[in-house]
């Protein structure tokens, strides 16, 4: 496939980006309302029952987020549209964790989407610049559904494992995508390769605080790398140990690299909608 045309992409870059700051800066941090979730959500990786519009925008993060329920399943619906984002959600996963006890902080459940083992590694897609880009408008958008339809089946493929700590129920800290404990996750990109992550947990796996009935304090964390991050080279690059125990080159230690290696979080509260 050849590369995009990157001159008329960068002409073309403040058109695209414009909408999304906009829509960004409207929105709080943190999530402050209740949500019942649509009557035909779907956990699919698609952002259609909600119209693409989201809750918050989470600058610490740089994630777009909502929260909803229903009587039985708490939905957590994330978003990135910035490709150093997306390639540190797909490649470290993000973690949802509810708290055990919520005025002491302490961790309960946490689910991890995606979730990797020692011997995997993270798919790698070309996110800079993947599109060829011609006069013939037909022509591009059939190739950005070629595009968008590949990256979506290795993601099918390759994305298939959720963790999960902190549930006694679930002795191995992992599920399959296709578990009978009622846990689903799915993610997908749009033909603007905007990364979208879904996840269902059954309430029953949730505990709730005492004193608030229906409210959970919870913390959304876009994880770094598994393994223990560190510069070499004289400075010139940064690497991690991965489960296997080989080395993974992650690049120089700029910003974008040095916001790769690290986690980054927040912490909010929900009550369930009713």
């Amino acid at each position: 496939m050849k590369n995009f045309n990157l001159k008329s992409f960068k002409l073309f870059l403040p058109a695209l980006l414009f909408p999304v700051i906009v829509s960004a800066q409207k929105l709080p941090k943190i999530q402050i309302t209740s949500v019942a979730a649509p009557a035909d959500i779907k956990v699919d990786g698609k952002t259609t029952e909600w119209n693409n519009k989201f809750q918050a925008f989470n600058r610490t993060t740089e994630v777009f987020y909502t929260l909803s329920n229903s009587a039985t399943k708490l939905y957590f619906t994330v978003q990135s549209t910035e490709r150093k984002i997306i390639r540190k959600l797909l490649s470290n996963g993000i973690t949802l964790t509810i708290m055990a006890d919520p005025k002491q902080n302490k961790d309960g459940l946490a689910v991890t989407f995606p979730f990797y083992g020692k011997s995997e590694r993270p798919p790698y897609l070309n996110l800079r610049n993947p599109y060829e880009t011609v006069k013939d408008t037909n022509r591009n958008n059939a190739m950005q559904d070629s595009v968008v339809t590949a990256y979506n089946a290795v993601l099918a493929d390759r994305l298939k494992t959720i963790g999960v700590i902190g549930e006694p129920s679930i002795p191995d800290s992992t599920l399959s995508v296709y578990n009978t404990e009622g846990f689903k996750a799915v993610a997908r990109f749009d033909k603007k390769l905007s990364y979208t992550y879904e996840l269902a947990i059954p309430l029953s796996y949730i505990k709730f605080a005492a004193d608030k009935p229906g409210t959970f304090k919870y913390k959304i964390q876009v994880n770094g790398p598994p393994g223990e991050v560190r510069v070499v080279d004289d400075g010139r690059r940064m690497v991690y140990t991965a489960g296997d125990g080989s080395e993974v080159n992650i690049g120089y230690p700029g910003p974008d690299n040095l916001g790769f290696a690290n986690p980054t979080f927040f912490f909010g509260e929900y009550t369930l909608a009713k």
